[in-house]
C-alpha cells in the first residue's frame, strides 16, 4: 500500500473516532444501538488493511490504534511482565515504545514505523 494511502486510512479513522467521541460527549451515542457507526467504519478500515497486509498486519494496526493510542502511549509507565521457562512471571524493564522485533529494535511506535513494518513483514504478494 502506498504510504499516502495508508496515512489517509489511519488518520481518517482517527478523526472519525475523535468526532464520534465528541458527539458522545454531547449526548449522541453512535457507538452502540440503532445508529452504531463505529462498526461499519472499522470494518472498512480492517478490510482495506487486510487486503494489503493480511490478518497479521491488521492485528498490528489494531494494536497501534487501541493499545498504543496511535503511538502516543508511554509504555515505560506501566509494568511489563515476561514468562520465564519455569512458568513464573517476572517484571522486566518497560520501554517507552511498547513493541520490538526479534532483535530488540522498536517497531510500530509511529505512523511511519507501523507502515514500514507492515511493508516489510506483512505485505501480501
Amino acid at each position: 500500500m502506498e504510504h499516502l494511502h495508508f496515512l489517509t486510512l489511519i488518520l481518517g479513522y482517527k478523526k472519525f473516532s475523535e468526532d464520534i467521541s465528541s458527539l458522545y460527549d454531547l449526548g449522541f451515542d453512535l457507538m452502540e444501538g440503532k445508529y452504531n457507526l463505529t462498526h461499519p467504519v472499522e470494518l472498512i478500515l480492517k478490510v482495506s488493511i487486510e487486503s494489503h497486509y493480511g490478518e497479521g498486519g491488521w492485528g498490528w494496526v489494531e494494536w497501534f490504534i487501541y493499545e498504543s493510542d496511535y503511538g502516543q502511549k508511554d509504555f515505560s509507565t506501566t509494568p511489563t511482565y515476561r514468562t520465564k521457562e519455569d512458568g513464573t512471571t517476572e517484571v522486566v524493564e518497560s520501554k517507552i515504545y511498547g513493541a520490538e522485533d526479534k532483535d530488540g529494535n522498536p517497531i510500530c511506535y509511529s505512523y511511519d514505523s507501523l507502515w514500514e513494518y507492515l511493508e516489510k513483514e506483512h505485505k501480501q504478494k
